[in-house]
């Protein structure tokens, strides 16, 4: 749970593209969504905004921290509307080695909740760990989806270069 020791949470500054951007900058601003200020707000996470999604930054064990944002735009499936929660665990210029990518999908298969996902730019690509959430989710549940990606992205972040860059 969101709550326990060594999950503290404080605003963040720094900007990292989110999923299906590329890893070519942040997006545009877009409208903020208030059912996730008013989850967010309930469960005591500070937050700051970041092209209209939410950014939230975790302070871990060990000194490490963790960016996550959380996407104020949703997605519908007939009536279902999900909105994404991520985190980047790893940049690197080119385009991602074999062994890591299947690295990521073994990954992958032992996840319950979210998944690896590449996002290709021209030049440089991100690691990421994603999971889609109700997009009216209740607090709890949103504060939970947010903890598994942070410890999720921060796992791999701390596998794949030992340093703590996001």
């Amino acid at each position: 749970m969101i709550g326990r020791p060594g999950l503290a949470l404080a605003a963040c500054m720094l900007a990292v593209a989110p999923p299906g951007a590329g890893a070519q900058g942040a997006p545009a601003a877009r409208p903020v969504d208030a059912r996730v200020a008013a989850a967010l707000e309930e469960s005591k996470l500070a937050f700051g905004m970041d092209g209209g999604d939410f950014r939230l930054k975790y302070d871990l064990d060990e000194g490490r921290s963790q960016l996550v944002w959380v996407a104020s735009g949703t997605r519908k499936l007939d009536q279902l509307e999900i909105r994404d929660v991520w985190s980047v665990a790893y940049r690197s210029k080119g385009e991602v080695p074999a062994d890591m990518a299947i690295h990521l999908l073994k990954e992958n298969a032992r996840m319950i909740l979210g998944a690896w996902q590449v996002n290709q730019g021209q030049d440089e690509y991100l690691i990421v760990f994603s999971a889609a959430v109700n997009a009216a989710a209740d607090a709890s549940t949103l504060a939970e989806v947010i903890e598994v990606v942070t410890l999720s992205a921060d796992r791999i972040e701390k596998e794949l270069t030992g340093k703590d860059e996001y």
